[in-house]
């Protein structure tokens, strides 16, 4: 009898993703991964300005790189609630600064911010003498504008109290920043692309980066599947709301810490693309749901929590 009540003790304080075969689900990865990129390609092909670009990745943040550990010497156990911010504004000592993305990733040793800057696609890397071209030049400058406001006195410090949002656990880690430039067409290095020897401008492009720093271009961003459970979050003065879910995101019983902090996702949701109304409700009903189901661990700090993995 003993044995029995203890099992159902433990069934009582489990935490468990919605299993309902009939709840409304997110798009198969499959299908949500092709769509996305013919999309990406259809947008490419049309010349974008930079501004086009970067609302297109807003709500597809699967395909922004940098959030997995996929970038840098660290960070595979993700950024706080897979999220990735939106032009977030590095303030302090010394001038300010607006990154276009930032991923702040996490692992055992290491908190790894991930700065992106993105450029207009057409731009050019070289010139046809194979010399640097201006605007690639000032894109460049600025990671090294970004890496000069982590080196000031106190900015780390002000950036752990700002992006760091879910509390404490990872302050006293130490950070190494990395810094990320999408700049360019992956034609301009293919026969054709107005040099005469593109493997020489190729090898001397990559020769330029710093050790911190990864140069790709747009051709090489496509949606990851370690990145499908994202979010794309702004930073307000009161703190970081969602912007967007990655059509394909999902809640479950690791939610409930994010969504207390994140607070009404309705407006991100009706933001997000890809997704069916019905989807919709559901995930603002299961957030709602983790979230008061956070406050009431909160409030009993003795309880004992059996939490198991789950999308839903």
């Amino acid at each position: 009898m003993e044995n029995s009540q203890s099992s159902q003790s433990v069934m009582r304080d489990a935490v468990l993703p919605d299993a309902d075969p009939m709840r409304p689900v997110a798009l198969a990865w499959d299908k949500y991964s092709d769509v996305a990129l013919a999309g990406w390609y259809t947008l490419l092909s049309r010349d974008p300005e930079e501004g086009e670009i970067q609302s297109f990745l807003e709500l597809h943040p699967a395909m922004i790189p940098g959030g997995s550990g996929d970038v840098g010497p660290g960070g595979h156990h993700g950024s706080d609630a897979g999220a990735v911010f939106r032009e977030p504004q590095l303030t302090g000592r010394g001038r300010a600064f607006e990154p276009d993305f930032m991923w702040v990733t996490r692992s055992s040793g290491l908190i790894t911010p991930i700065l992106i800057e993105i450029e207009k696609p057409s731009k050019r890397w070289f010139r046809k003498d194979g010399r640097p071209t201006a605007e690639f030049v000032h894109a460049r400058d600025q990671l090294n504008d970004w890496r000069s406001w982590f080196s000031r006195d106190g900015n780390q410090a002000l950036f752990r109290d700002k992006f760091l949002f879910l509390g404490d656990k990872y302050m006293n880690r130490p950070l190494e920043p990395q810094y990320v430039l999408i700049y360019g067409r992956e034609s301009e290095f293919g026969f054709g692309g107005g040099h005469r020897n593109p493997d020489e401008v190729r090898y001397k492009r990559d020769q330029q980066r710093a050790r911190d720093e990864s140069f790709m271009t747009f051709d090489a961003l496509r949606p990851r599947h370690d990145h499908s459970n994202s979010m794309t979050l702004t930073m307000t003065a009161q703190g970081p709301e969602v912007y967007a879910f990655s059509p394909v995101y999902g809640t479950g019983p690791y939610t409930g810490e994010e969504a207390l902090v994140l607070g009404d996702p309705q407006a991100a949701l009706l933001r997000s693309v890809m997704m069916t109304d019905e989807r919709r409700a559901y995930l603002a009903k299961r957030w709602a749901y983790w979230q008061e189901h956070e406050r009431k661990k909160r409030d009993d700090p003795n309880g004992i929590y059996f939490r198991t993995l789950g999308v839903e």
